[in-house]
């Protein structure tokens, strides 16, 4: 078990590190504007404002905080926390992230037929399918 949950906090927490980079950099993308077209379905002709670095830190926090949980979870690391207290944060992790693979095959535009086409194409061929694996990975650590 141990082994799936690390690959699955190690995914986690590259994904949160490229959100990281972000703050500081367009890559692998050209631009600002680029980036937030093709990451996050931005429909604006200049790129997002001064939310938008708070916002990458922010998906930094979280998805670093869920590799942790899915470690303590598998008992990597002895925990701080109450047993139903990762439990409980690590079934939470699973179900965002199946519901946001699921919400992105479904609605490859996520809400929005005006979101890039860049970006659906993205969504649906890499970033709904990533969050279903995830979430699925992550399922299995919570169920054990």
């Amino acid at each position: 078990m141990s082994a799936i949950a690390a690959t699955t906090a190690v995914l986690l927490t590259g994904a949160g590190l490229l959100h990281a980079l972000w703050t500081v950099s367009p890559w692998p993308w050209k631009t600002q504007l680029d980036l937030a077209h093709a990451a996050m379905g931005w429909t604006g002709e200049e790129p997002p404002g001064r939310w938008f670095v708070p916002a990458c830190l922010a998906v930094t926090a979280a998805l670093t905080a869920a590799s942790y949980a899915l470690l303590l979870r598998a008992g990597v690391w002895d925990s701080p926390f109450p047993d139903w207290m990762v439990t409980v944060a690590v079934w939470t992790v699973a179900g965002v992230l199946l519901a946001r693979g699921a919400s992105g095959l479904l609605d490859p535009g996520s809400g929005s037929a005006d979101a890039p086409a860049v970006y659906r194409r993205l969504n649906k061929r890499v970033y709904a399918p990533l969050c279903l694996v995830l979430g699925g990975l992550t399922t299995v650590v919570a169920a054990s």
